[in-house]
């Protein structure tokens, strides 16, 4: 006993709440380290350098006590059972299978502190080497000789063996997780408290903090006698294993932050796809450049840029967002520059930008030519500025515009609306014929539009190959213009005949169409001089290339109406105006006459008598399974 009590070190000190397998006092030589080496050959050496002694942690008690159901057995499983519980919770609390938790990416300070942790892991980690230790260098006859049971030894050391790989893969976690260097640091500082419960329980019980019972426990022969170790010519195979374990554990974990480091400059933790709804924001003298590389002004109307954009590649450490068809699913335009979601070192911030797009004829710009500007930042992920507020270039800044980012994954069943299922690869599924979309949030449309003021229809206009054609995911209507048109007498309050003649009539000829075409907020009456000339192939391609402000001039004379902003899959029941008169004078949409009275009315309504023509049912995947590019 005088020797226990020889050993003992202040309460208050770090070694008491640190691991250590100690011999006697009179003995300088470590449970890890022998006075001589592995080398010695002697297996009837029986001097002080091939001897032992037990580690004193509260693990130690699963088997030096001889009755399982003794107070010192019981209380060194309710210690095991707490050390467990905690590093389970702590798993439980942080493990994604989706990998949602771990961030887009992380900046270099961080990265470096992970990789440090890594060392600092293994060097805290004592109750691998320790487990292994002990199976390796006690022998069940030196554990009998003692009167205790080898099962419950083995036992024993094979808790510790899975302590410290829970140990381990909460390290893992944290490391993989975090996004800040004192996170990593305290959240290190956490799991080593857990990992040492079992010896501060031990020098409590030692120092007869609770009771007497536990104090003798601590204080028994047992962790003074001195063991005899397994004869080198037995161990050294499981020597190399032990080396061979330690080395891989090493390896597996380097190589699992090296594959998150990896993923994470990939961008394999960013959304892959965004939905982008911008506001009503119109610039009347955006600078554009064309085809032959010369500036003119043209009207920007932001929401024209509404659509999905997917991951391209990154800039600045960051994803870039490229701008994709206006038809989901349809991938990249062929003939058109695409508008791109980036961020900006030279802002130190997110931007909308367009290539072919300025703020000016002749001023010097940022590298990033921006249309929309969120506040500085050094987020990584777009989602974390989605909501804004942003700044835009209306000719000058306006503070507080709006740029919705919405990622296109899903996590339940909620996010699809209710009107699909969240498939394994996050994406919805849209299990009803009644809605559609990325979030199966738009509605069944209507298959034919009747004019409220005539009788003038319009039907969905289809492709040869895939069913219904789409713009901004919504259904291209086309004038059908082989009826006989009437109209009602009230038209004269809203129009007269010279205007309603000009909707229906004027300057459409046999080989000219009229459609009604989403424009990413507004539904747009347009003319196309000769279309019917075109094949359905040129049709089907025209369509899918088709983007609001590249095709669609305001002030020209192809336009024909313009509806108010609306989100529905169809404009039934949306008020519509008559496009009179343009110039500088007038606002950016020209003079707009209302073509229904009162306001809020809605120029078209929907017939719900006529279903989709050519035996088509409305299947929104239907297009996409069997579209072919031109």
């Amino acid at each position: 006993m005088a020797e226990v009590a020889a050993r003992e070190e202040p309460i208050g000190g770090l070694g008491v709440l640190r691991r250590s397998i100690n011999h006697a006092a009179s003995s300088s030589v470590d449970i890890f380290q022998s006075g001589n080496t592995d080398g010695n050959t002697d297996g009837n050496n029986t001097s002080d350098i091939d001897m032992i002694q037990l580690p004193q942690s509260t693990h130690s008690l699963l088997f030096t006590q001889t009755k399982i159901y003794s107070l010192p057995f019981l209380f060194a499983l309710l210690v095991l059972a707490i050390s467990v519980a905690c590093l389970t919770l702590a798993f439980l609390d942080t493990y994604d299978l989706q990998g949602g938790n771990i961030p887009v990416n992380v900046s270099g300070t961080v990265r470096a502190a992970q990789y440090i942790s890594i060392l600092i892991a293994f060097f805290m980690e004592e109750e691998i080497p320790t487990g292994t230790y002990l199976l390796r260098m006690i022998p069940k006859s030196s554990v009998e000789r003692l009167g205790l049971s080898y099962t419950r030894f083995v036992f024993s050391a094979m808790c510790r063996l899975a302590i410290g790989y829970l140990f381990l893969l909460n390290v893992f976690l944290v490391l993989a997780q975090s996004d800040r260097v004192l996170d990593i640091f305290y959240d290190m500082m956490a799991l080593s408290f857990v990992s040492l419960i079992d010896d501060i329980a031990f020098q409590l019980a030692k120092f007869d903090v609770l009771g007497k019972s536990l104090r003798r426990a601590a204080s028994s022969k047992c962790f003074a006698a001195e063991v005899e170790k397994t004869p080198y010519a037995f161990r050294i195979k499981t020597t190399i294993f032990v080396k061979v374990v330690f080395v891989f554990n090493f390896l597996l974990f380097l190589g699992g932050m090296i594959s998150v480091t990896h993923l994470q400059n990939t961008g394999r933790f960013h959304c892959g796809d965004v939905t982008v709804t911008f506001g009503d924001e119109i610039w009347e003298n955006a600078w554009v450049v064309g085809e032959d590389g010369e500036l003119s002004n043209s009207v920007l109307v932001y929401s024209y840029f509404n659509g999905v954009y997917k991951q391209n590649g990154t800039h600045d450490g960051r994803p870039v967002y490229q701008e994709l068809r206006k038809t989901h699913g349809e991938g990249d335009f062929k003939d058109k520059v695409p508008a791109k979601i980036m961020y900006c070192e030279s802002e130190t911030a997110w931007v909308f930008t367009h290539e072919d797009i300025r703020k000016s004829k002749t001023a010097q710009e940022s590298p990033c030519h921006w249309l929309l500007r969120y506040p500085e930042t050094e987020t990584y992920d777009l989602m974390d500025v989605s909501s804004g507020p942003w700044e835009i270039w209306l000719g000058v800044i306006k503070h507080g515009a709006i740029m919705d980012v919405k990622c296109n994954g899903c996590k339940d069943d909620t996010d699809c609306n209710l009107n699909g299922v969240c498939s394994s690869n996050r994406k919805c599924h849209c299990t009803s014929e009644d809605y559609y979309g990325t979030h199966c949030e738009l509605e069944r449309p209507c298959p034919r539009l009747i004019g409220e003021t005539s009788n003038a229809s319009w039907s969905v206009k289809y492709s040869r190959d895939c069913g219904h054609l789409l713009e901004y995911d919504r259904p291209l209507y086309t004038l059908r213009n082989d009826e006989t048109y009437t109209f009602t007498n009230d038209t004269e309050a809203v129009l007269n005949e010279e205007d309603i003649v000009k909707l229906v009539y004027t300057g459409i000829n046999e080989e000219d169409i009229v459609n009604l075409v989403y424009t990413g907020s507004r539904w747009y009456a347009r003319k196309y001089i000769g279309g019917k000339r075109l094949t359905p192939d040129q049709v089907e391609y025209r369509a899918k290339e088709y983007h609001a402000f590249w095709d669609n001039n305001i002030g020209s004379t192809e336009n024909i109406a313009i509806s108010e902003p609306t989100t529905r899959s169809y404009p039934a029941g949306v008020d519509f105006y008559m496009i009179g008169e343009v110039g500088e004078q007038y606002g950016p949409f020209g003079v707009l006459y209302p073509m229904q009275e009162p306001p809020g009315r809605g120029a078209l309504r929907c017939d719900k008598s006529v279903a989709f023509d050519d035996g088509y049912s409305w299947i929104f995947t239907h297009c996409n399974k069997n579209s072919t590019s031109s």
